[in-house]
This record gives C-alpha cells, sequence and structure tokens, in this order.
C-alpha cells in the first residue's frame, strides 16, 4: 500500500493516478487481462477492482515529467550509458525528437521534419532486404497494425516483434498442438478448474493478479504445482492486498514445489507422463480420438528407464509419485508456464513434453481445463494477431492485398534474431523500432551492441528513454517521442 501511495505522489497525486488507470485501454504489464473498453481495474468477467503494483508502476512512469532540451546539452552519450533501466525511467518523458549522428557525443533536439526526412531518405536509398521493423508487446493493435503495414507496402518481410525471443517456442508448439498460437482458455476456466500446474515461471512478481486466481482456487479445494528449480518466495506464500485474510496473515500458494536441474525439464515431464501412465490415469477416450500420435509418445514413455529420468532431472521417486497422485486425481487442470521452459534451444521440445502431460489427461478443449503460456508484455499476442511477423497466414495477406491494393512479400522475412545477425554481418542497413528494448531483449549484450552499432539509421519511436537508446543505437540514431497506448484517442 505504501508502495502505491509513493507512486501517487510521483504522478501527481492518488485521484490523477487512479483517473489513468481507469482509462478505457489494457494494463500496460502483464498479460492478465484488465480494462478494455470496460475501464481499467475490471478484469474481463467484470469483476472491480483489479489492480497491481506493476500496473502502478507503469502508469507511474507515463505519467511522469518531460526531460528538458537543457538535460541532452549537459548530458553525454557515455554518462547516459552507465543508467540503470530504473534511473532512466524516471529521468521522465520524451517530448521532442532527438538525433545522434556519427561524431556526436551527445543527443540532441531536431524537428519533426528533419527526424522523418532523414528516416525516409535512409530507406529510400536501400532495398528493402536490408531493414527491418520491429515493436515490442506494449505497442496498441492499431499502431502495430499500421507499422507491419508501412513496413510490407514498402516491400520488406522483415518484420517481428519481442515474442521471437520469448513466447516464440511457445507459438511454434501449440501450432504443432492445436493450430494456435495462444492459450486454449479464458479466465472462466481458472474459476473452475482442479488443477494448476506452473513450470519455468514466476506470476507472483510478474503476473501478481494471476496469484489471486490461486488463492481462489486453493480455498475451493483445488491443488496448485509449482514447478521451478530456484525457490520463489512469492510462489510459496504471497500477501494480496485485495484480500483481508490474504493481507493479514498471508496465502499459501502452491502445495507441491518441485526445484529439478535447469534444463532437465523434458526428463522430469517424462518422468510424470510415465507415473500417469503406470497410475492408469490415461483419458483414453480422449488420446483416440482427438489426438495423434499416442501410441509413440506411449511407447517412448514406457521405454524410458526410471533411475535415468530421475538422475536427469534431479528429484526422487517419492517426489515424482507424489506429483503424479494429484495430476491423477484432479479432473480438470490448467497448465502455465513462461520463460523457463521456452529460453532453451530445446525450448518446443519442452512445452511439447509439457503438454503431453495434459494431454494424457484429456484436459484441453473442456471448461476448467488447457495450456496457457503466460505472457509477458500485454499485448505481445495482440501485435503478433495483427501482422507483426516476418510470415503471414494466407488470408491475412490475401486481406492486406485486396483492402490497401499492396503487393505482400511472398516469401517470410527475418525474423528478430535473423535481422540481429544480419545487423552483425553488415547486411542491414535501417531500422524502424516502435517501443521495446531490441538491445535488452539479447542475451549477449557485448554482441548486440557492435551489432546495431553496424546499422547506419536506427529510428526509435519511444515513450520514454530505455538502455537501447544508448548501447543498441545506430550509426546515426533518431528518437521519435509518441505517446503510450491509453493516451490515444478514447472511444
Amino acid at each position: 500500500m505504501m508502495y502505491v501511495f509513493k507512486k501517487a505522489h510521483e504522478a501527481g497525486g492518488l485521484w490523477k493516478l487512479y483517473g489513468r488507470l481507469r482509462s478505457k485501454n489494457a494494463c500496460k504489464t502483464c498479460a492478465v487481462g484488465m480494462g478494455g473498453l470496460k475501464g481499467g481495474m475490471v478484469n474481463e468477467t467484470g469483476h472491480f477492482p483489479e489492480v497491481c503494483k506493476k500496473s502502478v508502476q507503469a502508469q507511474a512512469g507515463d505519467m511522469a515529467g518531460a526531460i528538458t532540451e537543457e538535460f541532452f546539452a549537459k548530458t553525454p552519450i557515455r554518462v547516459l550509458e552507465r543508467y540503470t533501466p530504473e534511473q532512466l525511467e524516471k529521468l521522465g518523458r520524451l517530448t521532442f525528437p532527438l538525433i545522434a549522428e556519427p561524431g556526436d557525443t551527445h543527443y540532441r533536439r531536431i524537428s519533426w521534419e528533419e527526424a522523418l526526412d532523414k528516416t525516409g531518405a535512409a530507406f529510400k536509398s536501400t532495398t528493402p532486404d536490408r531493414t527491418f521493423f520491429y515493436t515490442s508487446g506494449r505497442a496498441s493493435n492499431e499502431a502495430a497494425f499500421l507499422l507491419q503495414l508501412i513496413g510490407r507496402a514498402y516491400g520488406t518481410a522483415n518484420i517481428h516483434n519481442c515474442s521471437f525471443y520469448c513466447h516464440q517456442a511457445s507459438g511454434v508448439a501449440l501450432n504443432q498442438i492445436y493450430g494456435s498460437g495462444t492459450a486454449s482458455i479464458t479466465l472462466d476456466d481458472l474459476g473452475k478448474t482442479d488443477l494448476v500446474v506452473i513450470a519455468g515461471a514466476n506470476p507472483a512478481s510478474n503476473h501478481p493478479r494471476l496469484i489471486t486466481q490461486l488463492m481462489h482456487l486453493r480455498r475451493r479445494g483445488g491443488k496448485v504445482i509449482i514447478i521451478n528449480p530456484l525457490k520463489e518466495l512469492g510462489l510459496v506464500r504471497f500477501r494480496i492486498p485485495s484480500d483481508w485474510r490474504s493481507m493479514l496473515f498471508g496465502t499459501q500458494v502452491s502445495d507441491l514445489y518441485l526445484q529439478p536441474k535447469v534444463g532437465s525439464d523434458i526428463s522430469l515431464f517424462k518422468a510424470l507422463l510415465k507415473g500417469v501412465i503406470e497410475q492408469g490415469g490415461i483419458d483414453h477416450a480422449f488420446t483416440a480420438h482427438y489426438s495423434e500420435g499416442w501410441p509413440q509418445v506411449k511407447a517412448d514413455i514406457e521405454a524410458a528407464d526410471w533411475q535415468t529420468l530421475l538422475d536427469e532431472c534431479g528429484l526422487c521417486r517419492a517426489q515424482i509419485d507424489e506429483t503424479v497422485n494429484v495430476l491423477v486425481k484432479a479432473n480438470r487442470g490448467v497448465f502455465m508456464w513462461a520463460m523457463g521452459l521456452t529460453h532453451h534451444t530445446h525450448g518446443v521440445d519442452n512445452i511439447l513434453a509439457f503438454s503431453n502431460i495434459a494431454l494424457a489427461r484429456g484436459w484441453l478443449g473442456k471448461p476448467g481445463s488447457g495450456l496457457l503460456p503466460i505472457r509477458g508484455h500485454s499485448n505481445v499476442q495482440g501485435v503478433g494477431s495483427v501482422g507483426v511477423a516476418p510470415t503471414l497466414k494466407k488470408a491475412l495477406a490475401q486481406k492486406l492485398e485486396e483492402i490497401y491494393g499492396i503487393k505482400v512479400p511472398a516469401s517470410g522475412g527475418q525474423d528478430t534474431y535473423a535481422s540481429m545477425v544480419a545487423a552483425n554481418e553488415g547486411n542491414i542497413d535501417a531500422a524502424l523500432l516502435l517501443g521495446g528494448n531490441l538491445y535488452g531483449s539479447n542475451p549477449d549484450s557485448n554482441w548486440t551492441r557492435e551489432a546495431m552499432r553496424r546499422i547506419p539509421l536506427t529510428t526509435y519511436a519511444s515513450t520514454k528513454l530505455n538502455e537501447g537508446h544508448f548501447h543498441g543505437r545506430g550509426q546515426t540514431s533518431i528518437i521519435l517521442p509518441v505517446l503510450a497506448r491509453d493516451e490515444e484517442t478514447q472511444p
């Protein structure tokens, strides 16, 4: 509560902050949706209030004052490079275009006309295949749609978003499972399930309102299983401010907490499925009529050696058996995951192995059951759905050509990493980046810095400063100030 009052003070007052939180838009932080045209602090089912400290933090940051021209004149880029992300956010909002050209030690103010002319000239002077367009998950659907439309009208398919570094493995796996890259459940299903299994995620920190759902699940007799090598305190006990009992006494979040070895997820999931098979927990009607490949999966699991699986995942047989008992007794289950599963070279296989347990139990396409990738940005699914991707579904591509009279590139373009490799090899001449921090999204900071410094021009459209504007700038770097999505005209 003290944190909220502190942020409200920074934002100009509690009532002013409340007004922004209630704007007709979606929360800017995690993907546990809220708001929309119903107004903020309202979830999909209409419950009010729905808010967490992360949404308060995001709104307070966007309500900060303007960074002055004098600040940029006095502060060299080499000094700004040493600022932390928190320090950069606290500087305030961008309100005029900036540029840093080769040899410049400072960013300096330029006119909108000059900024747009220089950006346009850079894209005109090269070929579409030597450019890319990038956006983050905080962009609105409308802004993201226009970005990809401009990119495709220009002639490039090198159009991508931050999900290629987070949940792309989820999209690939889920498309293989049921033909869509998004979750198979809605918020209502969390109110009907008997069991939630969370692997490789920390919703207590990153999706706090999800903990409220877990609290209600346990109060009605359901179970929560956490799979995480690290013991996160918020996944053991958590205080939920909107619930007086939880606020005063705390809430137990998990019933079982498994801590496997890092990178051993597939071995753990195979061990759990092996236990489910041996305890007779397979939904044979579902696997026979609504799945493919079950006989092959079953044969592979039955052939796996118990001791090998246990040694690989680092858990004992008693822990596996206890978890299997919970899985088998539950009638409905929801499986959730995040970066702990996707950030591996075998990320897709991690999710397929995890999902195999749910499918074997028949937990797909039924109320209270399904698969839920926990998104980290509130609209990363939205920007991908409106076309910010190197390859479009045929129907969407045809519609764009029909309505806008453009020619959508026939072949797919570069994904995010491929564009970074191309930049490192000197094969990118211009990049347009809508929000986000592409530099910070890459795991190898030194390599990324070198790659982006080889790009002749980078143009960022941003509300505030971040590390990418200094470490991830091109030889010429332009920053355009933009409105946050809830500052756009409201219907």
